[in-house]
């Protein structure tokens, strides 16, 4: 089960189509969503819930807690919309694909990729890429 919740004004119109789109990106990497929580939230509640888990004091994009067992994905993930925005100007991207880009990510991270290297960062975000163009091509 995937559950959009939503702490301030945004509010994603696709929810179904992204809810399909990632149980789909699950399947591929083999693994299956059991419980996953996305939450917007606002630009003061990621970064104090960034200062306090990882010790990061200014908010961000995405944040996820991993609570996965075996090959189900249970996670809980925190987005930030306003930050996604920014960053969607920032690397000339539109808004729907820097969002999907957060969703997927957090998604990935459940799956084992990791970000923390030059190398694991492109790993992960060709991932990204590939997984934008899917949408694109598949939900649109």
């Amino acid at each position: 089960m995937i559950k959009f919740i939503f702490n301030t004004d945004f509010i994603l119109n696709n929810k179904k189509e992204i809810s399909n789109w990632l149980h789909s990106l699950a399947d591929k990497e083999g693994f299956s969503i059991k419980n996953l929580h996305y939450n917007y939230v606002s630009a003061e509640k990621i970064q104090d819930v960034n200062q306090k888990f990882l010790n990061h004091d200014y908010p961000t994009d995405v944040i996820t807690f991993d609570y996965c067992k075996n090959k189900e994905l249970s996670g809980e993930v925190f987005v930030c919309q306003k930050v996604v925005e920014q960053n969607a100007l920032d690397h000339s991207q539109t808004v729907e694909n820097e969002t999907l880009r957060v969703l997927c990510h957090a998604l990935f991270h459940l799956c084992g990729y990791k970000d923390g290297s030059a190398e694991d960062l492109a790993v992960i975000r060709s991932a990204e890429d590939n997984a934008i163009a899917s949408f694109q091509t598949t939900y649109k």
